[in-house]
């Protein structure tokens, strides 16, 4: 089997409560994220803090379907584990941790498109990993955004600093 393609850590900071963020990443299947296009989620099955969920995520002309085992653990982290689509394997978790007046927001990846342990990498590494990271930017761009929107006029996730 080819050896995963480590994706590079992603970083933003959100001056919203970790909750608030926390809330907007785990509600699956519930709408969808300003500016997010045609990408949405459906809920397949939960059981506690384990779901399934299907996602279509549109990368260029494409639409890309994918099934994921995502398991929570508020309000800290988000951990998903590949079951179904174009890669063989995926795992990608995001950890959400306090700061000063805001919190910051840091996902990890890896994942395998193929068998073919050479062909497989070198896809995976040269032709799969910027549009995987570009997708990824872009998500978390729109937490930020959407996190900051909706901490401003929250009564119930009060912001603990005021804006600069």
């Amino acid at each position: 089997m080819a050896r995963a393609v480590r994706m590079k850590t992603h970083e933003v900071m959100i001056d919203a409560p970790r909750e608030l963020v926390y809330q907007l990443m785990s509600s699956f299947g519930r709408g969808r994220l300003k500016g997010a296009g045609a990408e949405s989620s459906r809920v397949l099955s939960r059981s506690g803090n384990d779901l399934v969920v299907e996602f279509k995520t549109q990368a260029g002309r494409y639409t890309v379907t994918t099934t994921e085992q995502i398991t929570l653990d508020p309000p800290e982290r988000i951990t998903f584990q590949h079951i179904k689509g174009p890669f063989h394997s995926a795992r990608e978790e995001f950890v959400l941790s306090e700061t000063d007046g805001g919190m910051r927001l840091v996902h990890t990846g890896e994942f395998v498109w193929s068998r073919l342990p050479v062909i497989g990498w070198l896809v995976g590494r040269f032709i799969l990993k910027w549009p995987f990271e570009r997708i990824l930017q872009k998500h978390m761009d729109q937490l930020k955004a959407t996190g900051e929107a909706r901490a401003r006029r929250s009564h119930v996730f009060r912001r603990t600093r005021a804006a600069t």
